[in-house]
């Protein structure tokens, strides 16, 4: 008996642990002079400094094709997408060239290579309010040249690259950036950073990945909407930098007890944004209705490594980018499964967090027993160390063969590429 009641209240201090995870990294005070380590030291502080550098406001920005309207591009929505870098029908004698020229926005509704719909709870009862809403992936010119470069654009260039025995390792200057948006309509452009599609539909951002080679494994880092339901649900919303107050706890249900059916799905108090990051949004010439819509936006955190230095698993995730997991989200872990096989296929048919893969134990089947009977068919994903299973085969004999080659963190390679197609000749008549 005795047993059984230390392994409960282990399994409680964990449980609670996941629920209002503490800080990533301790709130120290900024260091005085250069810091050559800032994503470590201060990763909030420079999650600032990239959200602010990614939107500033494009040069130039044109007039729409439909009707009478402006676009309203920040720099990163003028870098090449998904669809741009890796071409439907890639042609290797013509690969994708950096565009000279501003594009109008392609959203696509969730879908290959992507999370799950956005879902909200919508409050005071269970029921739920699906907003198939937009995605997209952008890319700076270091991220891009170096997929170009390197055929990593299409399938059969990626198995060549593969079979040089060479990993993947982008610039150190590289910069991804995912955008998530909903529809808005004219009254709320002061609530969003909003824009135009192709069909002069107007979209509102509500969410925001921003991913970079500063460090080895990539520095990640997640920003939200003041109005996402639901913004700091399961893990808390930390922010050392930018945010008053730094950190935000969980409304989720906790391990025992009666569960509040408003617990979840809620909005967040918006807090108040710091004079630093005043100073910093100042500094990035940010002003008037731009600086407006980008005071809207908190960090929901950063993530520098895979576990805490007591080896209990990080994690990371977005209430409307990773929704279907949030519990057990980890950007790292999920990234580093961007893989391919010896083919250049997809060594992986999904992030990890479909059903009919392995759940991570023992953290996903106990905190689906700590969570409201609505949420506990959410899927749970990989979270801590990479398995090193995912890419080698091992036999009796202690030799391994590599089943998978990770394409550093960058899921769009395995995800979004395509392959060539061949066309084939047919044989001539046979001769009477």
């Amino acid at each position: 008996m005795r047993r059984v009641l230390a392994s409960m209240m282990v399994w409680l201090l964990v449980l609670s642990a996941f629920a209002q995870q503490a800080p990533q990294i301790p709130c120290n005070p900024p260091p005085s002079g250069i810091d050559i380590a800032l994503p470590l030291n201060q990763p909030d502080r420079y999650a600032w400094q990239l959200f602010v550098q990614v939107n500033q406001m494009a040069a130039p920005q044109f007039q729409h094709k439909i009707g009478s309207v402006t676009t309203n591009s920040a720099v990163w929505e003028t870098w090449p997408d998904d669809p741009w870098t890796f071409p439907a029908n890639p042609d290797p004698a013509n690969p994708p060239k950096w565009p000279d020229a501003p594009f109008l926005k392609n959203l696509h509704p969730k879908g290959k290579g992507t999370h799950a719909t956005h879902t909200a709870l919508l409050a005071g009862n269970n029921k739920f309010i699906l907003d198939t809403g937009g995605e997209e992936i952008h890319r700076n010119r270091a991220t891009f040249d170096y997929i170009i470069k390197n055929n990593l654009w299409y399938t059969q260039g990626i198995a060549a690259f593969v079979a040089k025995g060479a990993p993947a390792n982008l610039p150190t200057d590289s910069i991804e950036v995912k955008g998530n948006w909903i529809s808005i309509k004219e009254s709320d452009k002061s609530k969003y950073h909003w824009n135009y599609d192709e069909q002069g539909n107007l979209w509102g951002l509500v969410a925001m990945h921003i991913t970079s080679k500063a460090i080895p494994n990539w520095f990640w880092a997640t920003f939200e909407s003041v109005y996402n339901p639901g913004r700091c649900d399961y893990i808390g919303c930390a922010d050392c930098f930018g945010t008053i107050p730094a950190f935000v706890p969980s409304n989720t249900c906790p391990p025992t007890g009666t569960c509040p059916p408003t617990a979840v799905g809620q909005i967040y108090p918006p807090g108040s944004v710091t004079p630093a990051l005043d100073a910093l949004y100042a500094k990035g010439g940010y002003s008037g209705d731009w600086l407006t819509q980008y005071k809207n936006y908190r960090l929901k955190g950063s993530m520098t490594d895979f576990t805490t230095p007591t080896g209990d698993p990080i994690l990371l995730g977005n209430s409307v980018t990773e929704q279907s997991f949030l519990q057990t989200a980890s950007c790292m872990t999920c990234h580093s499964r961007a893989a391919v096989t010896a083919s250049g296929a997809n060594a992986f048919p999904f992030f990890g967090e479909a059903p009919s893969l392995p759940k991570h134990e023992p953290f996903g089947q106990a905190l689906q027993m700590a969570v409201p009977p609505q949420f506990q068919s959410q899927n749970t994903t990989y979270n801590g160390p990479p398995d090193p299973n995912w890419y080698m085969s091992y036999n009796d004999t202690n030799n391994w063969t590599v089943i998978a080659t990770q394409m550093d963190f960058v899921w769009a390679i395995p995800f979004q590429a395509n392959p060539v197609k061949t066309t084939t000749t047919p044989p001539p008549p046979a001769r009477k």
